[in-house]
């Protein structure tokens, strides 16, 4: 990839590692602002708004998820889309169920078809020395050892259902983690990260501000809230797990 064309990724030199070491771990979460230099979180920001094909992703109950790539979708009739929204609808009510858009920028390059995207430098920097030095730092686990990653992104409408990351001792998660870079967003327009107790009271949540990376440790239950009809903007973002090495 053509690096020339993009701010080299390093992350904030101010970053008071101490402070989000002592909020991370008292609190099994913590919200790291000003992440990166505002010149790289600016062209990153670009790149997803701009340049990145979303798929359209919902679920079949909580083990299975399709994912409509950007051709099927634009081939759809009125009558499919009506469709999918009732199936989307029927499938919430009583079960299991998540409607967003992402980009999977860790299989495409495991599968060395990435494109030239800044999107992919994030992932390289996400595996770097620099990045996994500093979550080990801060997180206490020493055993971490890598990072998967894919672009999402949380239109009207949009909601993740409420879950748990249960299946973190045979994938090594340790931790999870979403870069949100929106520029704008206000809170009644829905899409928070939202952290409840076993009886599903919400107990904490992180507005998707940008360029802040929001950490936690998992299992937690957690979901993202419903994207308001009347939010006037895409909730963008990177997310993924860190984990063991596999």
């Amino acid at each position: 990839m053509n690096s020339q064309k993009h701010p080299a990724i390093h992350l904030n030199p101010s970053l008071d590692r101490p402070a989000i070491g002592r909020a991370l771990q008292a609190g099994r979460r913590a919200q790291v602002k000003n992440i990166f230099p505002k010149p790289v979180a600016d062209a990153l920001y670009e790149c997803l708004s701009k340049q990145v094909p979303w798929n359209t992703i919902f679920s079949e109950g909580d083990q299975k998820v399709h994912a409509l790539h950007p051709t099927q979708v634009a081939a759809m009739t009125p009558a499919h889309h009506q469709w999918l929204t009732q199936f989307v609808i029927d499938r919430a009510r009583d079960g299991y169920q998540s409607l967003y858009e992402n980009y999977p920028i860790w299989d495409l390059l495991d599968k060395k078809i990435a494109p030239d995207l800044y999107v992919f430098r994030f992932v390289e920097f996400f595996n770097s020395p620099e990045f996994l030095d500093f979550i080990r730092e801060i997180s206490g686990v020493d055993s971490i050892a890598m990072t998967d990653a894919q672009a999402t992104l949380f239109r009207n409408g949009h909601f993740l259902a409420r879950h748990t990351d249960g299946d973190y001792r045979t994938k090594g998660r340790r931790m999870a983690y979403v870069l949100n870079m929106t520029p704008v967003w206000r809170t009644e327009w829905g899409g928070i990260l939202e952290f409840t107790d076993d009886d599903g009271n919400v107990i904490d949540g992180f507005m998707p501000a940008y360029n802040t990376l929001n950490l936690f440790y998992v299992p937690s239950w957690h979901h993202v809230s419903y994207v308001t009809p009347f939010a006037a903007a895409g909730r963008y973002g990177i997310t993924g797990w860190l984990r063991d090495a596999t």
